[in-house]
């Protein structure tokens, strides 16, 4: 948000200068929150080698590409071998800072990081070994969306003429994260205050990644392979608000499936008398996230010349 805030006001700033000179039709801003991808792992070319011989030390270099909305502070990536097979020279965990997409930047940004590794020797009986390297990242991430809701105050519908009418909205594409929400279905109930309603929406949520969602503060351990329980995996913490005043949300954490859905309640409620109108529904979602990518090396056996 903070971003799009800046870059219009540069866009502003320009455009009375002279500088721009294009009209309102003509400028398109980039619509950063969407897509349904987080950090993306890619191997540089080589880096593993498809082949290595024993005892040759070379290098394992990855692209960290976060192609989500979120900016990453203290992101892990870990690498992992048959010790026995690669052995690798320092530290198997690396921590990462990344910037998300951004009207400046709508295709994400980017970093590198890399580790020395060695084929070990193999047994005398066997020529050759296929072995996995594995890279995994683990980062604390958030998913952001914002809808426009019609609230209707007229549950008993003596009104016929209605500037809108609460409808489902279904969002495909993603928000710019792996967990994504799905749908808002918004109901108007009654309130304990026969002067006022209640707003409540359904909101569906499904992890549209390839990786799997945890508790937050678990990033750490689960990238370093610690016990988590089952109670942190598949985690997510939901908060919302309507028009700046945060809504109830119940539960608070969930445990995402195939098909989940929470419901947030304007609790305080809204009078009868407000009428029909539209209001912003902002939603966010705070999980860390996990995933991996593997390559497949063959270890060889020098041959005596």
């Amino acid at each position: 948000m903070k971003k799009t805030i800046i870059f219009l006001i540069l866009l502003t700033f320009l455009t009375s200068c002279g500088v721009i000179s294009q009209s309102k039709e003509q400028i398109q801003i980039p619509e950063v929150h969407s897509g349904t991808q987080g950090i993306v792992l890619e191997f540089m070319e080589g880096m593993p080698p498809n082949e290595i011989y024993q005892g040759r030390h070379f290098e394992i270099m990855l692209n960290i590409y976060n192609k989500g909305a979120a900016d990453i502070k203290g992101g892990m990536l870990k690498i992992s071998t048959e010790a026995q097979q690669i052995s690798i020279e320092g530290e198997r965990d690396l921590r990462f800072d990344i910037e998300g997409k951004s009207v400046f930047n709508p295709e994400g940004t980017q970093t590198r990081k890399s580790f020395r590794a060695q084929a070990q020797p193999l047994i005398a009986q066997i020529e050759t070994y296929n072995t996995p390297i594995t890279a995994t990242a683990c980062y604390p991430y958030h998913t952001e969306a914002t809808a426009l809701m019609c609230i209707d105050t007229d549950i008993a519908g003596m009104v016929k003429n209605k500037p809108c009418r609460p409808t489902t909205q279904v969002m495909t594409g993603g928000q710019g994260g792996p967990v994504a929400i799905t749908s808002v279905e918004p109901k108007m109930t009654t309130h304990k205050d026969p002067e006022k309603i209640q707003p409540e929406f359904l909101i569906k949520l499904q992890n549209k990644g390839t990786g799997q969602a945890m508790k937050s503060l678990k990033v750490y351990d689960a990238c370093t392979g610690k016990p988590l329980g089952q109670d942190s995996w598949n985690v997510v913490e939901i908060s919302a608000e309507m028009s700046d005043t945060p809504l109830t949300c119940k539960p608070e954490i969930i445990r995402i499936s195939t098909d989940t859905t929470v419901i947030c309640s304007f609790e305080q409620g809204i009078e009868k008398n407000r009428g029909t109108y539209t209001a912003p529904l902002s939603i966010k979602l705070n999980y860390g996230y996990m995933d991996r990518i593997v390559k497949n090396i063959q270890v060889k056996k020098l041959v005596p010349s």
